[in-house]
């Protein structure tokens, strides 16, 4: 990874590539110039997590089968910015944010290794990513919640990176509800490539052709086998088409194959590092805070457990 920061040749090699909006040039301009920069090599990493977003679009899917050399190198210029932008950041929202967007990098990395080989590539990815590198308390606290919520067996669809990143994380690093399948929503719809590699996998029917919404189409077939839950990291249950009728449960909303027992009481969910995280304003309090409102409204009988770790007032109950 280290060869892409120090190599001049190998930074002209990948900036020859179609840009994100936020040009890369200016970015390597920008750290070239001060190479203590920590916003800057945020920055640069956040334009080259673009880079790689716009590979897994799969535009030109011919060119990206035959050829995966540079997505790899962006990958690995994007993880080695966001390792100097968290050495240079320690200690403030600067390393923090890096170290979250470092589970990013390995989530798009694990989504190449997935198209290519298969989930057991994907997890071997995970199982490689340093071992200092995890997700936040409050995160990985959320992130355990919402895979204890979901049923035996379910589909676990994820909003973005505050409960993706951790659900992935703990589930194939740590090894956490492997019955589950964490499935990040917005992946599965813009990633064809993707999609059909796990819809192979699944076993999943191919919808009637004249449907242009492939992607719901195969989410219904696969909640007719299976449990799917949405976390609440969305702002309400997802639309799909045709619609599904969601059920609001502590943390989650479920619908398809779910039987009506396998429902875990409020009291088994745990908030003691969102209380830390309160005491010490940390960095990504609010957005879980946000999820944990949400699950409140939703769910009220959540506001006994939360009243134990002393968090009743700041979601909401």
């Amino acid at each position: 990874m280290g060869t892409f920061l120090s190599s001049a040749l190998a930074a002209v090699a990948l900036l020859q590539q179609p840009a994100p909006a936020d040009s890369a040039l200016a970015l390597w301009v920008r750290v070239q110039r001060d190479s203590g920069d920590a916003h800057g090599w945020l920055a640069l990493a956040d334009a080259y997590g673009q880079r790689a977003a716009l590979y897994h679009a799969h535009r030109d899917r011919a060119a990206a089968a035959a050829d995966t050399a540079w997505i790899r190198a962006t990958l690995d210029t994007l993880e080695a910015a966001l390792e100097r932008a968290a050495r240079l950041g320690a200690g403030g929202a600067v390393a923090d944010t890096a170290l979250l967007r470092r589970l990013t990098a390995v989530a798009l990395r694990a989504q190449l290794e997935w198209e290519l080989h298969g989930r057991d590539a994907a997890a071997e990815t995970w199982d490689e990513l340093p071992s200092e590198v995890r997700p936040a308390p409050v995160l990985e606290e959320l992130g355990e919640n919402l895979l204890r919520a979901c049923p035996r067996g379910g589909v676990l669809l994820t909003a973005g990176e505050t409960d993706a990143d951790a659900s992935w994380y703990l589930q194939l690093r740590r090894g956490l509800r492997p019955d589950l399948l964490v499935l990040p929503l917005g992946m599965w719809r813009a990633d064809s490539v993707f999609r059909e590699r796990l819809a192979a996998e699944l076993h999943l029917p191919r919808p009637d052709p004249a449907s242009t919404r492939d992607a719901d189409a195969r989410l219904h077939a696969l909640a007719a086998r299976r449990p799917l839950c949405a976390s609440m990291g969305f702002p309400a249950a997802p639309e799909l088409r045709p619609r599904v009728r969601w059920e609001a449960r502590p943390l989650v909303w479920v619908t398809g194959a779910a039987g009506s027992g396998d429902r875990v009481p409020p009291r088994d969910f745990v908030f003691a590092a969102l209380r830390l995280a309160l005491d010490t304003t940390a960095t990504w309090t609010e957005p879980v805070t946000a999820v944990y409102r949400r699950a409140v409204a939703a769910e009220p009988a959540l506001c006994e457990a939360l009243a134990v770790y002393g968090v009743r007032d700041e979601v909401g109950c």
